[in-house]
C-alpha cells in the first residue's frame, strides 16, 4: 500500500508527555504490553480511538472492532523493528529518539471509512506518522506476509520516513539525487522519473505504476521492497511470482547479486537497520 506520508500532516505534534531531554526507556527482561483505554480521546484527531497501547513511548491506537491481537500485533512488531536483535538495547538510540521526538504513532482503523479514520485524516495534525493500518489487512500468525499482514509493511513505512530520512538525508534522503537511496532506485528503475512513467525499461526490476505515488514515495517503497527482501518475507515461490509486476528481487541472494547498491545501504552498520524478520514475539533479552 502507497504510504501516506504525502497527506497534509503539516503542523507540529502536540506534547503528549515525551520529555526527549531525559534519558530514553529501555525494555526490560520482562517487557508486556497491554490494551488500555485510549488516554487521549479528547485530543483533536484521537476521539473516536477507544484502545491503546505504550511501546515505550510510542503509541498504538485502536477504535472499537479492532481486534486486541492486532493491537498487541502491532505493538510487538514495532518494538522488533528497533531492537531488532532483542538485546534489550535500541539498535539506533539516534532513531529512537527522533522517533520519541516526532511522538510516533500507529493508528489501527476497524474498517475503510471508520468514524476513527475520518476524524483522524481531518483534524491530526502531527508528524509522527506515515502510514496506516486497517483491522483486516493484519493477521498476527503470518507476520509481514505478503497479501496477508501489511503490519511490517506499514510499521516499516513510517520508521523510515519519520527517522530515517530525517536524521541521514544522505543516505535516505527522498528528493532526486539526494542520497543513496534515491541513487540506487534510479538504477532500480532504469533511469529517474518523478512519476510513474508509464513504462519501465526491460533492464528495471523495481517497476511500481500506481500514478498516484510521486518519487518519493516511490523511494519509502523501493527500500520497503529491500528491508522485507532482505529478511527473507517475500522467498517464497507463490509471493515471488505475486509481487513480480513490481518488484523481482524478492530473496535474500537476489537483492544481493541483483541490486549491489540498495543492498550496500541497508546492510551498512553505520544506520542499524533491522536485518531479521520480525515473527511478532517481542521478548528482549536485557545483557547485564
Amino acid at each position: 500500500m502507497k504510504p501516506l506520508f504525502l497527506l497534509p500532516f503539516l503542523m507540529t505534534a502536540c506534547n503528549r508527555g515525551v520529555d526527549c531531554d531525559n534519558p530514553q526507556p529501555q525494555p526490560t527482561d520482562d517487557t508486556t504490553f497491554e490494551v488500555v483505554a485510549n488516554p487521549n480521546s479528547s485530543e483533536s484527531g484521537f476521539g473516536e480511538f477507544s484502545q491503546y497501547v505504550d511501546v515505550f513511548g510510542l503509541s498504538i491506537y485502536g477504535e472499537e472492532g479492532v481486534c486486541t491481537e492486532h493491537m498487541l500485533h502491532a505493538a510487538h512488531i514495532l518494538a522488533e523493528l528497533l531492537d531488532n536483535d532483542e538485546n534489550g538495547e535500541w539498535d539506533d538510540p539516534a532513531l529512537f529518539n527522533k522517533l520519541l521526538e516526532e511522538e510516533v504513532l500507529v493508528p489501527i482503523f476497524a474498517y475503510e471509512g471508520s468514524p476513527a479514520e475520518d476524524e483522524f485524516f481531518h483534524n491530526y495534525r502531527g508528524s509522527g506518522v506515515s502510514a496506516v493500518l486497517w483491522n483486516n489487512e493484519m493477521d498476527p500468525s503470518q507476520p509481514g506476509h505478503w497479501g496477508a499482514d501489511a503490519t511490517i509493511e506499514e510499521i516499516m513505512h513510517t520508521i523510515n520516513h519519520v527517522g530515517h530520512v530525517a536524521l541521514y538525508p544522505d543516505a535516505f534522503g527522498l528528493e532526486p539525487d539526494s542520497s543513496r537511496l534515491t541513487e540506487a532506485m534510479d538504477v532500480a528503475r532504469g533511469g529517474q522519473w518523478t512519476s510513474f512513467p508509464g513504462s519501465y525499461p526491460e533492464e528495471a526490476w523495481y517497476h511500481y505504476d500506481d500514478r498516484t505515488c510521486d518519487y518519493e514515495c516511490m523511494a519509502i517503497e523501493y527500500i520497503y521492497w529491500a528491508q522485507v527482501s532482505h529478511m527473507g518475507i517475500l522467498n517464497d515461490p507463490e509471493t515471488c511470482e505475486g509481487i513480480a509486476n513490481e518488484w523481482e528481487l524478492c530473496s535474500p541472494a537476489l537483492l544481493e547479486e541483483g541490486d549491489v547498491l540498495i543492498h550496500a545501504l541497508i546492510t551498512d552498520s553505520t544506520y542499524s537497520l533491522p536485518q531479521l524478520a520480525p515473527d511478532g514475539d517481542y521478548t528482549p533479552s536485557v545483557q547485564e
